[in-house]
């Protein structure tokens, strides 16, 4: 239940605004293009999107969002895939406006980074590019959790993988929530012709919200576990990077929603 509060917000049951977009001109600053990825913007098929640059030598490059302040708690991005190396956008505790922020920062690729709560679920396919059929995969990662190889890899129950140019694609949609925790969310089947979940994700079938537990690095579907993921009241930025060896993993139809600020 939601009403009309002014100015475009609107309040939900639980007396919290329900996150917008952010808007062309915003995306566009906050998200930027250069060396280390390209961003094509308002594509007439596939929305804001993003290449990340090409693979190959064990060179990593990262890549980060420059909103002034940083985002705040009840923001998310939203955003599909390829499928074939680990895409994802990663969140972490940030004011910056450098948008070579994490290229800069110690470790030789983005799952070394230990500051600032640096969190991911990295999503693949298991059929790999351009899939349209197999598992969706979810591995989770928290402040350099390359030692181990990252944890537990979750295999999303009853979704099937369905690349961005598929008419019915999968969405993955990743945030802070009210409550300040970390959490990525699935959406696939139904949908619509647009290819793309509205905020409420109206026709879509949804899979999550899940959430990390900090110590062991695992998902969880329970918002009230022991120890989650919590960014509090931290402004954080998103973050990406490339992925060597083969296919560049590309995220189409991108969509920040933020909850006002």
């Amino acid at each position: 239940m939601s009403g009309f509060l002014g100015n475009n917000y609107f309040i939900n049951s639980y007396g919290v605004s329900d996150p917008e977009d952010i808007g062309q001109s915003n995306f566009e600053s906050w998200f930027q293009s250069g060396t280390r990825s390209t961003f094509t913007y308002e594509d007439s098929t596939y929305g804001n999107y993003l290449v990340l640059a090409s693979p190959g030598g064990n060179t990593f490059n990262e890549h980060n969002s420059i909103k002034p302040g940083g985002f705040t708690k009840h923001s998310y991005i939203q955003y599909q895939i390829n499928g074939y190396g680990w895409a994802y956008f990663g969140i972490f505790q940030s004011t910056t406006t450098t948008e070579d922020f994490l290229n800069s920062q110690t470790g030789t690729a983005i799952t070394t980074k230990t500051f600032g709560e640096f969190t991911a679920g990295y999503n693949y396919f298991g059929n790999g590019n351009n899939a349209t059929s197999g598992n969706v995969n979810i591995r989770p990662y928290h402040q350099d959790s390359t030692g181990n190889g990252g944890a537990t890899l979750l295999t999303v129950p009853g979704v099937t993988a369905k690349y961005y140019g598929d008419s019915n694609p999968t969405t993955f949609r990743t945030g802070i929530d009210d409550d300040g925790k970390w959490y990525i969310e699935v959406y696939h089947s139904g949908g619509n012709t647009v290819g793309e979940p509205d905020h409420e994700g109206t026709g879509w079938s949804k899979v999550g919200p899940y959430y990390m537990v900090e110590s062991t690095q695992a998902l969880t579907s329970d918002a009230t576990a022991t120890g989650l993921v919590n960014f509090g009241g931290n402004a954080f930025q998103f973050g990406w990077g490339n992925y060597d060896l083969y296919h560049v993993e590309n995220m189409r139809r991108i969509v920040v929603r933020t909850n006002g600020d």
